[in-house]
């Protein structure tokens, strides 16, 4: 099971900001989830670092995402 930093690590390193699962589109997803579902970073954060190690087609750039978008508040 991969901890939040191994997560971070890997995506930092095959980030990629364009097309339809990069940073850009992910951290929408995430503001959208925030503003409309009253969602919690961290809360999403949590849940998305347990998809990453569950689930094969998840898309661990969400973890990414949701961590520069709580480092940039």
């Amino acid at each position: 099971m991969a901890t939040l930093e191994q997560i971070l690590e890997k995506e930092k390193k095959s980030r990629h900001e364009g097309g339809d699962f990069g940073i850009t589109a992910c951290k929408e997803c995430i503001k959208f989830n925030v503003k409309y579902a009253k969602t919690d970073l961290y809360q999403l954060l949590k849940e998305f670092v347990d998809r990453a190690n569950n689930d094969p087609f998840f898309n661990r750039a969400m973890v990414l995402a949701c961590w520069e978008l709580i480092n940039e508040r």
